[in-house]
């Protein structure tokens, strides 16, 4: 079956509506921002906006999933290129650093999301669960192969490098622009130097 003419448009806009909305939510978080103000800012009316996302709701958890995704893709690239989950950790820090609009609108509404009335609080749960997990799993299996410091807890170890990454990124925000990027994959990759074997 043909895509149709008006297939590219149509991802070219709902591109468009995401870019706009994590501009805005980055800014001013989920409760702080209309839709009308978001289709303002794309230069279409509310119902155009609500043509490709039906609700502000809906909207959210496209943008998500679409930044889950890629910090997913990149993470298990490098870390089947590198076997290191350290490595992993920071080319997701360094590629989030380069969009801050989009790290911005994730540490926003991340924490938000702690109220469970908030409409990301299940994917942000979930989310931080399934990384967890994955991360524990995989520093228990560095430990087995004598890459990772015996003394170290998988469990307590992982939950430890996913505050050091969200805290970074948090000080980066309150402290921009006088911090360099660079100062949180350099911190990264100085903390993760003593959990080597």
């Amino acid at each position: 079956m043909s895509t149709g003419s008006g297939y590219a448009p149509g991802r070219a806009r709902q591109q468009q509506i995401l870019a706009e909305a994590t501009r805005a939510f980055g800014r001013a978080g989920f409760d702080g921002v209309s839709v009308q103000e978001i289709a303002e800012a794309c230069g279409i009316s509310r119902q155009g906006l609500l043509h490709h996302f039906k609700s502000k709701e809906d909207l959210l958890m496209a943008l998500l999933r679409q930044r889950d995704e890629a910090d997913q893709e990149l993470f298990q690239g490098v870390l089947s290129e590198s076997g290191s989950p350290f490595r992993a950790i920071v080319a997701v820090v360094r590629a989030n650093a380069a969009a801050p609009g989009i790290t911005a609108m994730f540490t926003q509404l991340a924490a938000e999301a702690i109220r469970p009335e908030h409409p990301a609080h299940d994917f942000f749960h979930d989310v931080y669960t399934r990384i967890h997990r994955d991360l524990r799993g995989t520093l228990a299996q560095m430990q087995r192969d004598g890459t990772l410091v015996a003394t170290a807890d998988p469990e307590k170890l992982a939950s430890g490098l996913i505050a050091l990454r969200d805290g970074l990124a948090l000080q980066f925000f309150l402290r921009s622009p006088t911090q360099n990027a660079d100062e949180m994959t350099d911190t990264l990759e100085t903390m993760f130097s003593l959990l080597v074997a």
